[in-house]
């Protein structure tokens, strides 16, 4: 088992989900539908809220009927962001996936114009999805911002100390780094949310598709980061801290700025995903469209004409996801 409220298949690094499927990684109907509603009740009351809800619902129902989450992911690791390398990512398009999953969309996630550029400017059918944040340069997109040095001064006189975890990682500490990330990503945020199984995490550690990267406080972890990466970039997929203590804001401003001086360590540039747009912006991370593309010309034309027309819909809503972001 990978996630609590997904099933998913594995061959190879192709993700190949099935059913029951109530996570947004891997169930477009669940990202139109329950989540897309989640985020427009954030952000939108009364009639506008309703109507945004209601256009959800039908979506939701169209594309379940359409069998939209009839899909495989290659190199899908169920973490939130996706890094090819640009090498990976040409090899991917080369692959006929179509023809060995012929009743199957080919769906390649986190695709953006800071690393894709050249894809983004193509005529895929693509779906815009949400908007991560991603600093290209933290020497000088970062080092030296008035809240990145009172980040790292924070971090520093805290008195925490930092651990790191590539390879393998003692079962205790894999433990309260889940609990730490549930508490904020599951039970906080919404169950619909990856809800990872500790063999999965324990597995992506393992091959050093993740390292993992804690604050302790004595015995207690009270922070830790997932870092997932490739030769030119880093993405933070999880995060968590110890949401009971009254310093818990603090307690985020440390763990990502771990993330941010490992990016920088390494000369890499650094994708902080979606959400906390002011904390981002301040720390120098800009907002970037990411895009989900969708190739489907094996599939029968009803099966296409439903990727079509959600990508049509969600492409009308580009502008608007972007405005709410930042």
């Amino acid at each position: 088992m990978s996630l609590r409220n997904a099933r998913v298949r594995f061959e190879d690094r192709l993700a190949i989900p099935e059913t029951p499927n109530r996570c947004w990684l891997t169930s477009l109907t669940t990202a139109i539908g329950p989540v897309a509603r989640e985020e427009i009740r954030r952000v939108l009351h009364g009639p506008s809220a309703f109507a945004g809800c209601l256009i959800s619902y039908l979506l939701e129902g169209l594309g379940r009927l359409l069998h939209i989450d009839r899909a495989i992911y290659p190199d899908h690791a169920l973490l939130s962001t996706s890094l090819y390398a640009p090498s990976r990512l040409a090899n991917l398009l080369d692959t006929d996936l179509a023809k060995a999953y012929p009743d199957h969309a080919v769906l390649i996630r986190s695709v953006n114009a800071f690393s894709h550029l050249d894809m983004v400017a193509k005529s895929f059918k693509r779906w815009p999805f949400r908007v991560v944040w991603i600093v290209g340069d933290l020497e000088t997109e970062w080092r030296n911002r008035r809240d990145a040095r009172r980040d790292r001064g924070l971090l520093a006189q805290s008195g925490l100390r930092h651990a790191a975890y590539s390879g393998e990682m003692p079962e205790a500490v894999l433990r309260q780094c889940l609990r730490l990330y549930r508490s904020l990503y599951i039970e906080a945020y919404s169950p619909y949310n990856p809800d990872y199984e500790p063999e999965y995490i324990r597995l992506l550690v393992a091959r050093h598709d993740i390292e993992i990267h804690t604050l302790s406080d004595g015995d207690a972890i009270v922070a830790f980061c997932a870092l997932h990466g490739t030769a030119d970039m880093l993405s933070v997929p999880m995060v968590g801290y110890d949401r009971t203590r009254p310093t818990n804001e603090g307690l985020y401003r440390a763990i990502m700025t771990v993330a941010f001086e490992s990016a920088h360590e390494r000369g890499v540039a650094l994708n902080l995903s979606a959400g906390a747009s002011r904390f981002k912006a301040h720390r120098g991370a800009r907002p970037y469209v990411e895009y989900m593309i969708v190739f489907d010309a094996h599939l029968p034309w009803w099966r296409r004409a439903g990727y079509s027309l959600l990508a049509f819909v969600l492409g009308r809503a580009e502008p608007y996801l972007l405005r709410s972001a930042v």
